[in-house]
């Protein structure tokens, strides 16, 4: 149940809000994650019955708090979405481009010889660069000095 992404959203929702010093409704953890009011409760009850969550009503209100369980569990599972977002392909290419790159250091090319060794290099990269700016800032600063170094290298050897 809770790498259901809908049920981790209704946890980090909680989780969010307490770290902004706000109180945290039943309708307004469904309005912010887009899950239907019933399923939330739901899923509120069955956090509470694992003492992950505390209610009390204020009025006809009911207010939600994380326990010291459930706050250390969301933070958990908020760490884990941040690794889940990376992009592990893009990533799996950079390695790549990299062993490439630390094979060439040690050949010496002509001018044509590191054109046609490095081009197809910086196209990749320019590619992954585009498709990670928004998606994993990590990966996508790893591969811009990748590509500055890569420059740096083909500028030796053309001259």
């Amino acid at each position: 149940m809770f790498l259901h992404e809908k049920t981790v959203n209704v946890l980090l929702r909680i989780l969010e809000a307490e770290d902004r010093g706000e109180e945290v409704y039943p309708l307004s953890i469904s309005k912010d994650i887009g899950s239907p009011y019933s399923y939330v409760s739901k899923v509120l009850g069955e956090f509470e019955k694992e003492a992950i969550i505390d209610s009390e009503y204020v009025g006809r209100t009911r207010i939600v708090k994380l326990t010291e369980s459930g706050r250390e569990l969301a933070e958990k599972l908020r760490e884990l979405k941040k690794v889940l977002s990376k992009d592990f392909v893009s990533r799996k290419k950079l390695t790549l481009l990299k062993n490439f790159v630390r094979e060439y250091e040690n050949l010496d090319f002509g001018e044509i010889e590191a054109v046609f060794a490095y081009a197809p290099i910086l196209a990749e990269l320019e590619e992954i660069i585009n498709h990670l700016e928004q998606k994993d800032a990590e990966a996508c600063e790893q591969a811009k000095q990748l590509m500055k170094s890569v420059e740096c290298r083909l500028k030796e050897n053309v001259k």
